[in-house]
C-alpha cells in the first residue's frame, strides 16, 4: 500500500508511505527555497514521487486537505469544516479529505512513544476553528473534538508582524517572529496590567492603519521594533507569561474530561519550547512530534490513513525526524568537484580535532530533518564554550538578532550532569531546561540571559553518527554537548548537497563542511 499525504497551505508539505515505511516526508519551502511556501506545486508533487522511485500512477491512496491559498490542485477537494473525514475519488484512486485539526492529531499521536494518550492542538486556525483535542488507543484516535478558544496564536503573529515590525514574506506566511520574541521575553518583566492590557487590545478588531492590515495588535500598533528598549522585552514577557496562563487552564480543562498520564500537543503553540516545559499538570509525560506546526500536516494525514483507515498498527518507539530525501554518492562528488574547495572522504578523527580547537563547522549529512528545527543532519555547530560564540554566530554566520539563543545536543548519559528543570524526553528539541551553575561558562553560547536552554536530548538510537561525534569531543575537552543551529542564512534549512556547498560558501568564517560522507574544506 502506497499512501501520498499532501497538505497544500502554508507551510505545505508532502509525505509518503510505502507498507508501513515513511519514504519521505519534506516541505515545500525546501524545493523552491521560499519560507513557509504555500498552495499545490505539481513540480514539488513530482520530485517527491521521484524521490521515492514513484509517479502518481503507483500510488493507492492520497490523504489531503482543501486548503490551498488560492494555489489549488488540479482536482476537486471536498471541506472538511462540517465533516472530520470527506471520501472522495482522485483520477480513479480513492481519496479522503482530512480537517486541519484531526491532521494534527495524528501527527502527534502516531509519532508519540505510547500506545495511549491524550491529544491537544492549538494553532491560528484551520478549517474554521483553532484548537481540538482527542483521545487514542493503540492505533485508534477513539475520539475528537474542535472548537474555538481564544487564539493566543494569532497573538503571537499579530503582535510579530504589527508591533515588532517583523514584515510577511509572502500573503500566506505566517510570520518567523515568535521564536524571536520568546527569545526577547527573557530579558523582561512581566506584570498583571500589562497582562490584562494584552489582552484586552489584541482581542479588539483589526485596523486598516495596523501596519500589517490582516493581523490583529497591541496597544493600537504600538512601536515596539526597537529591542533594546525596556517596554519591548517587557511585552515580550507578558505575552509568554500570559500565553503559559492559558495553556495551564487548558490543560486543566481536558484532564478534566479526558485524563491519562501522557499529552501529546500540536499546532503552532506547541513550538514554545518554553511553555512545553513551564506548564505543568496533571499529565506526566508530553510528546511533542519534530513537526508540530503545519510542516506536520502532510505526514499526519498519511499516518491517518495508515492507521485508522487501513487499521495498521502502532508503533510505539522513537520516530525519526530524519525523513529527507536521499541523495546519492555520485551528486554529493559532483557538488564537491564543482564547490573549487579541498574535499576528501570524511575523516572522524580530523572532524573532533577541528571542532577541539574551537572552531565551528556545517553539517550536512544523510536525510534532512522533518520540521523546523535542524536537528544535526542540517546544522552549524561548535563547541559551546567557543569565546563569545553567541555573538560570532549571531553576527558573523547568521546575520541576525543580538538577542537569540542557541541550543545544544546533549548526550541522555550526562543530560542530568548538565541540566536541572528539564523535561527527560526531548528528542526534537521541543522544551527547555536551566543549566547547573556549575556549567554556564562551559556551556556559555548555549545559555540564554535566563540561564535556560533549549536542549535536544541524543541517544544513540536516535543518531549514531552524532551521537559517537558527540562523545569523542567529550573525551577531548569533558564537554558532552555540542552547539546545534540550522544550517541556513536567511533562507530555508539547505536541502541538497549543491544548497549546501552554495551556503557553505557564504560563511567567511566558517572553514569545514561535512558533505553526507565526504568533507570539504576551504
Amino acid at each position: 500500500m502506497k499512501i501520498l499525504g499532501l497538505y497544500n497551505g502554508h507551510n505545505a508539505a508532502a509525505c509518503v508511505i510505502k507498507d508501513g515505511q515513511v519514504l519521505i516526508n519534506w516541505e515545500l519551502e525546501r524545493f523552491t527555497r521560499i519560507k513557509h511556501d504555500y498552495g499545490f506545486n505539481q513540480a514539488f508533487l513530482n520530485k517527491t514521487l521521484e524521490h521515492c522511485g514513484m509517479t502518481f500512477d503507483d500510488i493507492d491512496l492520497i490523504m489531503t486537505n482543501s486548503q490551498d491559498f488560492k494555489r489549488p490542485p488540479p482536482w476537486k477537494v471536498p471541506s472538511t469544516s462540517a465533516n472530520n473525514i470527506e471520501p472522495f475519488m482522485i483520477d480513479g484512486k480513492q481519496a479522503y479529505a482530512v480537517n486541519h485539526h484531526l491532521a494534527h492529531i495524528a501527527s502527534a499521536y502516531y509519532t508519540s512513544p505510547f500506545d495511549e494518550a491524550t491529544i491537544i492542538t492549538q494553532d491560528g486556525g484551520g478549517d474554521n476553528e483553532n484548537f481540538s483535542y482527542g483521545t487514542a488507543k493503540d492505533n485508534d484516535i477513539t475520539g475528537f473534538f474542535r472548537s474555538n478558544v481564544r487564539n493566543i496564536a494569532s497573538y503571537w503573529s499579530g503582535i510579530t508582524l504589527n508591533n515588532y515590525r517583523m514584515p510577511r514574506l509572502h500573503a500566506w506566511d505566517p510570520g518567523s517572529g515568535a521564536g524571536k520574541i520568546m527569545a526577547l521575553a527573557a530579558y523582561g518583566e512581566t506584570n498583571l496590567e500589562l497582562e490584562q492590557d494584552l489582552q484586552n487590545t489584541m482581542n479588539q478588531p483589526i485596523q486598516s492603519h495596523y501596519t500589517d492590515p490582516h493581523s490583529r495588535a497591541f496597544n493600537n500598533d504600538e512601536d515596539l521594533s526597537d529591542v533594546n528598549q525596556q517596554r519591548s522585552k517587557d511585552v515580550a514577557a507578558a505575552l509568554q507569561s500570559y500565553t503559559e496562563k492559558t495553556i495551564q487552564f487548558i490543560y486543566e480543562q481536558i484532564y478534566a474530561e479526558a485524563p491519562s498520564d501522557n499529552l501529546c500537543i500540536a499546532g503552532g503553540i506547541a513550538l514554545n519550547c518554553v511553555a512545553n516545559t513551564r506548564v505543568k499538570s496533571k499529565f506526566k509525560n508530553i510528546h511533542v512530534p519534530s513537526f508540530p506546526n503545519d510542516t506536520g500536516l502532510g505526514i499526519g494525514m498519511a499516518l491517518f490513513g495508515h492507521h485508522n483507515i487501513n487499521g495498521a498498527p502502532k508503533a510505539s518507539t522513537y520516530f525519526s525526524p530524519y525523513l529527507g530525501p536521499v541523495y546519492s554518492d555520485d551528486l554529493v562528488f559532483k557538488a564537491c568537484r564543482e564547490s573549487g574547495y579541498s574535499y576528501a572522504s570524511l575523516d572522524l578523527d580530523y572532524l573532533v580535532e577541528y571542532l577541539c580547537e574551537r572552531k565551528p563547522i556545517v553539517m550536512c549529512r544523510g536525510r534532512s530533518e522533518s520540521g523546523p528545527r535542524a536537528l544535526g543532519n542540517r546544522s552549524i555547530m561548535c563547541v559551546p564554550d567557543m569565546e563569545n560564540g553567541r555573538d560570532f554566530l549571531n553576527f558573523q554566520i547568521k546575520k541576525r538578532e543580538w538577542y537569540r539563543p542557541y541550543a545544544p545536543i546533549i548526550l541522555d548519559k550526562y543530560v542530568d550532569d548538565v541540566l536541572e528543570d528539564y523535561l527527560p524526553e526531548s528528542p526534537y528539541m521541543s522544551t527547555s531546561g536551566t543549566i547547573k551553575k556549575e556549567w554556564r561558562d562551559r556551556l556559555s553560547a548555549v545559555n540564554h540571559v535566563d540561564n535556560s536552554t533549549r536542549p535536544q536530548i541524543l541517544k544513540n538510537e536516535h543518531n549514531p553518527f552524532m551521537y559517537d561525534l558527540i562523545e569523542r569531543v567529550y573525551e577531548r575537552t569533558g564537554i558532552p554537548v555540542l552547539l546545534n543551529t540550522s544550517f541556513n542564512k536567511q533562507e530555508p534549512i539547505v536541502e541538497t548537497p549543491e544548497e549546501a556547498i552554495n551556503t557553505f560558501k557564504q560563511f567567511d568564517n566558517i572553514g569545514l563542511m561535512v558533505l553526507h560522507n565526504m568533507q570539504v574544506i576551504k
